[in-house]
């Protein structure tokens, strides 16, 4: 997929945070106790695949420079943040964007890189019953494939009460998938159990009677959806604010058509933190 206003607008939003939740850490002597992390669960390759410029750099000047800015994806532009953080955590399915990684990572070489070839669900658990609580504290990126993060790991990263998150919900997927004149089923209904962590999505829907043409003395009943966005947005929300100390607004991301595609939702851990972290998200606003 290409680059777009929206893909350029979460990626400034987290470079932003990034940078003063560093500061804070290298500036504060208390924060300076402990250990930051950067996790990206879906890395890729950390660059947004565009098509060449091939003669256009020759026809405008500068063009070059802007291109490379916004082909950086999160990886590079997490990588690029001064004063840096202690370690990066490098999560990809995919075995031949891992080595695309392990090559931008080569370019960062007095930074601590660990890239990690595993599902992200799997490999956020494991990572989750590894931090040392105590003495790190860490920002998880979840910018998924789709509706691929399970609320499991979502609840697993609040638990650690040492976590920043900051998380792309694939609103527009998760509509597909409500569909409006039936009642998901099957794996489909599974999935969404998964996503939302309940499978209290089904009172998204009522049902409805008419009669039968077939059978008069038989009326026909079937289920529908009765809610619209907003109370799907907010349903969501919800879920996160028990789970986490404090959610900001989330930040929503439309295509060109103006439609709906994601919400960019950053959720604070730490409770000692909580209020500066959703300061900082509130006051980020899109450049463009």
């Amino acid at each position: 997929m290409f680059g777009g206003s929206w893909t350029q607008q979460k990626l400034e939003v987290l470079s932003k945070y990034l940078s003063a939740y560093t500061r804070i850490f290298a500036k504060n002597s208390k924060a300076q106790f402990y250990t930051t992390s950067y996790v990206d669960a879906f890395a890729g390759t950390g660059v947004i695949v565009r098509p060449a410029l091939g003669g256009l750099t020759k026809l405008f000047p500068g063009i070059e420079q802007a291109e490379e800015k916004f082909r950086k994806g999160s990886v590079r532009r997490a990588l690029e943040v001064d004063p840096p953080f202690d370690k990066y955590v490098l999560i990809e399915k995919n075995a031949k964007k891992c080595q695309e990684l392990r090559a931008l990572a080569a370019e960062f070489p007095k930074k601590k890189v660990d890239v990690v070839n595993e599902d992200a669900n799997s490999a956020l658990l494991k990572w989750c019953s590894n931090l040392n609580t105590e003495r790190e504290r860490a920002v998880v990126f979840l910018d998924p494939f789709g509706a691929a993060v399970e609320w499991k790991v979502i609840s697993a990263l609040a638990k650690t009460r040492a976590v920043d998150l900051w998380i792309l919900f694939p609103y527009s997927a998760v509509n597909r998938m409500l569909m409006r004149n039936r009642k998901p089923e099957g794996a489909l209904a599974e999935r969404l159990t998964k996503v939302f962590g309940t499978g209290d999505w089904q009172k998204f829907y009522s049902s409805r009677k008419f009669p039968s043409l077939l059978n008069s003395g038989q009326p026909v009943e079937e289920d529908y959806r009765s809610v619209d966005h907003r109370e799907i947005i907010e349903f969501f929300m919800a879920r996160l604010r028990k789970e986490f100390e404090a959610v900001a607004e989330p930040k929503l991301l439309h295509n060109s058509r103006g439609s709906l595609l994601f919400m960019l939702i950053f959720a604070a851990g730490n409770r000692a933190s909580a209020t500066t972290g959703i300061k900082i998200a509130n006051g980020i606003k899109f450049d463009y």
